[in-house]
């Protein structure tokens, strides 16, 4: 019975159907029954985005692979704790990142205007993009609506509207997932979790930047 349960085991972990059932997509404000994003595979072509930065200034994906490998990673707004918590740790170790040559940049969907108050509570000099029509998100596969249980529960207890920070008539979000694009425009490793508390440390991008 226990080799027989024990084979039960490894082959869930093996087809990934344990870990899609051990998470709770509801907890984390995820709405299943909209989809659920997997985020892209290592291994797939990064797509090209264009988008600005809170400055008004256009930034692509392209002219930054000019320059060198691209460490691309989402986050939710200003409203954030945790968004905020780990954004003030990035503030000062991220510079050992760009000393290896590579480019950082973040993009969200709240408005240029609510960056610049996550710029001002976090003290963050990385590049970050708005996302406004959700293009990016989409195309990166993080992004999802948000269940209304979850947008009220923010309303309630930070009194932030979800869709109102982000300049949208609903409320949507992106797991705030980290991809690492080399200079030839591959993927080449992603930091994917739904649950939002979950974030790449600095150290992980470090490892896995390409040679």
């Amino acid at each position: 019975m226990f080799k027989k349960c024990l084979g039960l085991f490894v082959l869930l972990i093996t087809t990934g159907q344990l870990y899609s059932q051990e998470i709770k997509y509801e907890k984390f404000g995820i709405d299943a029954s909209s989809g659920i994003p997997e985020g892209l595979p290592v291994g797939q072509t990064a797509p090209d985005f264009r988008g600005k930065d809170d400055a008004g200034q256009v930034v692509s994906l392209k002219s930054l692979l000019q320059h060198g490998p691209v460490v691309l990673f989402f986050y939710r707004g200003e409203w954030c704790p945790v968004c905020k918590r780990y954004l003030k740790q990035y503030r000062d170790s991220l510079d050992l990142v760009v000393a290896q040559g590579a480019s950082v940049v973040a993009v969200t969907p709240e408005t240029a205007a609510n960056i610049e108050k996550t710029r001002q509570k976090t003290g963050f000099r990385f590049t970050v993009v708005s996302d406004p029509d959700r293009k990016i998100m989409t195309d990166y596969d993080v992004l999802f609506h948000v269940t209304d249980k979850y947008r009220n529960k923010i309303k309630l207890v930070f009194r932030e509207d979800i869709a109102e920070v982000n300049g949208d008539p609903d409320a949507w979000l992106p797991v705030p997932a980290t991809y690492i694009i080399s200079r030839k425009g591959y993927i080449t490793a992603r930091y994917f979790n739904p649950d939002y508390r979950d974030r790449s440390p600095v150290r992980w991008m470090l490892d896995h930047l390409p040679d």
